[in-house]
């Protein structure tokens, strides 16, 4: 680039030159006398010349640019039959190159416009391929080059998934659409069916492996309910109900009463056995309890305290706005006497005040 400046200023600095250049002066040529005439008297006086001005002067150079530059474009049949004899020898090729080359120099001396209209084009050429990218890659460091292909990597990448998903989309609309919907008498043929005098039933198969366990342990545990929760007086309450029944069953039947409190100690087991905490020390659900009422009271105190506090804080405010109003208005009362004593009337208050 810096090399291509250096071209373009001094091409323009010859552009410049040329163009101040004035047009080369006609030869003069011997006057011949005719065979009558004298030699002085065959002298003819000399016409001055117009000067043209200075913008024709540049026009007139410029068409005679162009001309030279359409010459020089034009291949004359010297150039045509120049390459065909350099072929023979590497020394008409040398001459020849050197030769195209004083050409192309006389041209771009002898047409400056011409010359700086290209280095425009190969400027403007140049910017248009860096603001594409394709400008060379050895000037791009390799981190901008490395930068560019994983780009165009993760592009290709990302286009490959978006078709892959388009195709996958297509495939399971295919699916659905060639897959009929079943009637709903199938199923219904599935259930128990009466064929006169037979009747045939399932068997157990369909429940699932979790339904069963749930099951069996219920089996197991029985319909007891484990004394679990927070809330202890309800626990103990319900303590105190199964010691009355295990009492009770002791006076009838010693047998089933024992019977049921070794069922109870068992789901009890297997409730901890779980993970599930069961309440059924009597003394500890009491301590609880009373412990859960204290602070409940002690909550209850709290919040009465509170409550007070705020009471107490919205009478002081309000007692404040009330005094801070009074006072305002005895100011306003005051500020207006003190004017009516400016202007020279006598209040009732000053009389008293001078015992009249």
């Amino acid at each position: 680039m810096a090399s291509l400046a250096a071209q373009d200023s001094y091409l323009q600095a010859l552009a410049r030159k040329v163009g101040v250049q004035h047009s080369p002066e006609s030869r003069k040529r011997k006057f011949v006398s005719k065979p009558g005439q004298s030699e002085g008297a065959g002298g003819q006086p000399k016409k001055k010349k117009k000067k043209k001005p200075r913008k024709q002067a540049e026009k007139i150079n410029a068409s005679s640019v162009k001309q030279v530059v359409s010459n020089t474009n034009k291949p004359t049949p010297g150039q045509k039959a120049a390459p065909q004899a350099s072929k023979s020898s590497p020394q008409g090729v040398a001459q020849s190159r050197n030769d195209s080359l004083v050409t192309g120099g006389k041209s771009e001396l002898g047409s400056p416009s011409f010359s700086a209209i290209n280095l425009l084009r190969q400027r403007l050429h140049e910017k248009i391929k860096k603001a594409s990218g394709q400008d060379d890659a050895k000037e791009l460091s390799p981190a901008v080059l490395e930068k560019r292909q994983r780009r165009k990597y993760e592009r290709e990448r990302k286009k490959r998934r978006r078709k892959e998903l388009k195709m996958k989309a297509k495939m399971e609309k295919k699916e659905t659409e060639e897959v009929p919907v079943e009637p709903e008498s199938k199923k219904e043929q599935s259930t128990a069916e009466v064929v006169f005098n037979r009747v045939e039933v399932h068997e157990e198969n369909e429940l699932n492996k979790i339904q069963k366990k749930k099951e069996k342990r219920k089996a197991v545990k029985g319909n007891i309910t484990p004394l679990t929760g927070k809330n202890y007086k309800q626990l103990l309450s319900r303590l105190e109900t199964r010691k009355n029944k295990l009492e009770e069953l002791k006076d009838k039947d010693q047998k089933k009463a024992e019977e049921l409190e070794n069922k109870m100690k068992w789901t009890n087991v297997l409730y901890k056995a779980e993970g599930v905490k069961i309440r059924d020390d009597e003394e500890r659900l009491k301590e609880a309890l009373k412990r859960k009422e204290k602070r409940k009271a002690q909550r209850q105190r709290q919040w009465e305290k509170r409550t007070e506090r705020v009471v107490e804080k919205m009478q002081q405010q309000q007692e404040k706005r009330r005094k801070n109003i009074q006072k305002k208005k005895k100011d306003r009362i005051e500020k207006k006497k003190a004017r009516a004593r400016k202007k020279g009337r006598v209040l009732p208050e000053d009389l008293k005040k001078a015992g009249l």
